[in-house]
């Protein structure tokens, strides 16, 4: 996968996960205002937080992925070129991939369980 594409596809992961927090918390919100019980809005918390443990272990499903395609090319290519090849793009593609997924996951961790401990209490006040 050229550098390009995988930074594409890792922008468009850390969009749907976006996505599902911000559906997750409406869901939750209107649940809430729906039953006048904000139980709804701490439990939408459990899910954020969820979401913010798969992001955030995703970076060992890369390293795996990165182990794979490190296999693969080492199949195609010879001598320095592979050494040249496989150290300066496996660098830099793993390390923007899991600081991205790092910090994102990391932000919807601390989201979910704030939302998931307090949650509640925003229909007290």
């Amino acid at each position: 996968m050229a550098p390009e594409q995988g930074s594409r596809a890792l922008r468009r992961v850390v969009q749907g996960f976006t996505a599902a927090t911000i559906a997750a918390m409406v869901a939750g919100i209107w649940l809430s205002i729906a039953t006048t019980d904000w139980m709804w809005f701490a439990r939408s918390g459990a899910i954020i937080t969820a979401f913010g443990l798969v992001l955030a272990s995703r970076k060992v499903l890369i390293a795996r992925a990165d182990l794979m395609a490190l296999l693969q090319d080492m199949e195609r290519v010879d001598g320095a070129e592979r050494t040249v090849r496989l150290e300066s793009f496996k660098r830099l593609q793993r390390d923007l991939d899991r600081q991205i997924m790092e910090k994102a996951g990391f932000a919807l961790l601390i989201l979910g369980t704030l939302v998931w401990g307090f949650g509640d209490l925003i229909g007290r006040l």
